[in-house]
């Protein structure tokens, strides 16, 4: 079953700004009408999302002239960022930097707003969804894990997300697929869980690619499997979940969404920007190099992809027992 994945530092929880200085905005970019724009995201410090945003505004905010705060808020599935949202106005000054989370807490539950309260602006990237484990871990492959689960009921310790993120889902619909009995432990953000696989408080994590890069590369981590149908290409000798004979992937996207009622012309200055900053050589090399791939997609193309993803995940939270038919 293909899932979608939401689908990296703050100071603190709360807003924390990248930089006080006016930048000269590159002649290319759209005009806007604010100098300072707050970004929501969902994760704590570390996680996917913040990384996303905090890595974005360092190529974004020089190039359009726009001081970018980073906000994180966190809890409750997004429920809590969709509320921050809504509390805000419809001018272009607060936008949430969203992967899947508030469409899956929407899907799943009922929270005080939904993702139909929002209005897509723009997709940027796609992530690498993977699974992953200490350096030192006696699992070597995606089998290895099956056959110590079946050999050892109820020990395996699988570290995801939160309950309502797609990394949850993507542990569950592994735990599914194979019949296993072990634990599945939810964190509050990407960068608890590469906290727990490294202490050993549990035994794998599932994740991005860019969660443990810098592990991986300072031999600390080791990816097990690619979630996905293609293998990555910063790792080509890790092969895919399906290879290893387990059929479940996933496909994450970074995008961002407003309140409804913002106006038309705050959409398409932004859906003109991150074009530009997606095509910008500096900006490209660094996420290519982060596992990122393209995924620019208009306020109206990312709205198909939300409304058909909602859609998608109802019916896997209905095959999974999730939700009542």
């Amino acid at each position: 079953m293909n899932l979608y994945r939401k689908g990296v530092f703050a100071l603190a929880a709360g807003a924390f700004a990248l930089s006080t200085a006016a930048f000269a905005k590159d002649p290319a970019y759209p005009d806007y009408p604010h100098k300072t724009v707050t970004l929501i995201t969902s994760s704590g410090p570390g996680g996917g999302g913040d990384v996303f945003l905090r890595n974005l505004v360092k190529y974004l905010g020089p190039k359009w002239g726009i001081n970018f705060v980073v906000e994180n808020v966190p809890g409750s599935g997004g429920a809590n960022a969709m509320r921050r949202i809504m509390e805000g106005d419809t001018d272009g000054s607060l936008l949430y930097g969203v992967s899947t989370q508030h469409v899956v807490v929407s899907v799943l539950s009922n929270p005080p707003y939904s993702y139909t309260d929002m209005q897509p602006v723009v997709n940027t990237l796609y992530d690498a969804p993977i699974f992953y484990v200490r350096a030192d871990s006696p699992f070597k492959t995606l089998q290895d894990v099956v056959k110590y689960a079946k050999d050892n009921p109820g020990k395996l310790k699988f570290g995801a997300g939160t309950a309502a993120s797609i990394d949850r889902m993507v542990v569950e619909t592994f735990k599914a697929r194979t019949g296993l009995d072990m634990v599945v432990a939810t964190h509050d953000s990407g960068g608890q869980l590469v906290l727990s696989v490294l202490s050993g408080a549990v035994d794998i994590g599932s994740g991005d690619a860019q969660d443990i890069q810098a592990q991986v590369a300072e031999g600390k981590m080791r990816i097990i499997a690619a979630v996905m149908d293609e293998r990555l290409n910063n790792y080509p000798d890790v092969p895919t979940a399906k290879e290893q004979g387990v059929d479940v992937t996933a496909i994450g996207w970074r995008g961002f969404v407003v309140k409804k009622g913002t106006p038309p012309e705050i959409t398409e200055a932004w859906e003109k920007a991150i074009k530009l900053i997606l095509d910008d050589p500096e900006y490209k090399a660094f996420y290519v190099k982060n596992s990122g791939s393209y995924g620019y997609l208009t306020a109206a193309q990312f709205n198909d992809l939300t409304n058909k993803f909602a859609a998608d995940l109802d019916a896997f939270f209905t095959e999974m027992g999730l939700k009542k038919k």
